[in-house]
């Protein structure tokens, strides 16, 4: 399952990112292929960034923002996508493939749903109805740190769900702020397209003062990303090939 890879270069102008809630134009891949994955970086992107209005999200100094954009088959209807978003504990069960170390790894070793912003507060998963309510959800991850996250479904009809992610918890390292609340957004957009055939469309920005250190690190930023990918859409997790390879 290869992927289309996009790099920004330093010179580049400050770049468009369209987003599927203002009538802009998102450029698919036809069904049954690879996504399309691209990475941009704080230098393409601009200092105070932010995607159309219509995305709800703050201008911010985003280090590197990855957008992924895909069709695939779902003959069912939106309440099997929620009902992935809420088993949080099935989060455990994505996995990218490591470029470095070439194996498949989870993408969250561990993770479990909250009753609410505590990170005390350890509850069963969320079900689809829950999800569809709109109401903000929170779950607890671990992967390069410990995160506490809120999850809320915008919108949610019969053919389109807009899911919007944002951790709530900051990580430290050396008494530094690494990440704090708010560096890590995720926007995904999900719709029906036509008979089974159903569109993805998502961004993942992330902040931080030391954010842009892991610039050397795109190969896992897309793998990581066309885990998630899989996840939502129903793919087999090491289904040959990922992404990005390598070797």
């Amino acid at each position: 399952m290869a992927a289309a890879l996009g790099l920004t270069a330093a010179t580049e102008a400050a770049v468009t990112i369209p987003v599927p809630c203002e009538g802009t134009t998102v450029a698919y891949p036809p069904v049954g292929e690879a996504p399309a994955i691209e990475v941009h970086y704080y230098d393409a992107l601009g200092p105070q960034w932010a995607p159309a209005s219509c995305a709800g999200w703050k201008k911010s100094n985003v280090a590197f923002l990855i957008t992924t954009a895909g069709k695939f088959h779902h003959a069912g209807g939106v309440d099997e996508i929620a009902a992935r978003l809420g088993a949080i504990s099935n989060y455990n069960d994505i996995l990218y493939w490591s470029h470095t170390r070439q194996a498949w790894r989870p993408l969250m070793p561990e993770a479990f749903a909250l009753a609410g912003p505590d990170p005390e507060k350890k509850r069963a998963d969320f079900t689809a109805a829950e999800m569809l309510t709109g109401d903000p959800h929170y779950f607890w991850q671990s992967a390069s740190g410990k995160f506490a996250y809120r999850v809320q479904v915008r919108e949610g009809d019969a053919g389109r769900l807009v899911i919007e992610m944002e951790n709530i918890t900051g990580f430290q390292m050396l008494l530094l702020p690494v990440f704090r609340p708010g560096d890590a957004r995720m926007l995904y957009f999900i719709e029906k397209e036509a008979g089974d055939v159903w569109r993805y469309y998502a961004l993942i920005a992330v902040s931080g003062p030391f954010s842009g250190l892991l610039r050397n690190g795109h190969e896992s930023f897309i793998n990581r990303a066309g885990a998630i990918y899989r996840y939502f859409t129903g793919i087999p997790m090491t289904q040959e090939p990922p992404p990005i390879k390598g070797g």
